[in-house]
């Protein structure tokens, strides 16, 4: 039997996109409702719908495709670092809040002693 051999240019075609590209060699996958809620369900993902104006859409595409994703996955990215970096800004405020209430307690409970 023979050996097949290992041709380089080969891998220059599938980086390039002139393999694997061809939509003639594309079809969906038909997958029962069931199966699909239940891949969603594994990857913690609802699917939902929301509006946005073409040109933001259009800026996000852009600005993905300099990142070489996808720009649903990078908005899924912007919306994860939002909240986390939100959700330290709300801490630290109640955390400062909690210190002045704190301060204030003090305040009155000295001023309950020395009257």
């Amino acid at each position: 039997m023979k050996q097949p051999t290992y041709d380089e240019s080969q891998d220059v075609k599938w980086d390039d996109g002139t393999y694997g590209t061809s939509e003639e060699h594309v079809r969906k996958a038909e997958l029962p409702d069931e199966m699909m809620a239940q891949f969603d369900k594994a990857a913690s993902m609802t699917l939902i719908s929301i509006r946005l104006q073409d040109e933001l859409i259009k800026d996000l595409k852009e600005v993905a495709a300099l990142h070489g994703i996808g720009y649903q996955p990078m908005v899924r990215q912007l919306l994860k670092r939002f909240v986390v970096a939100e959700k330290k800004i709300l801490a630290a405020r109640n955390e400062a809040m909690q210190i002045k209430v704190d301060s204030q307690q003090q305040c009155d409970e000295l001023k309950t002693v020395v009257a």
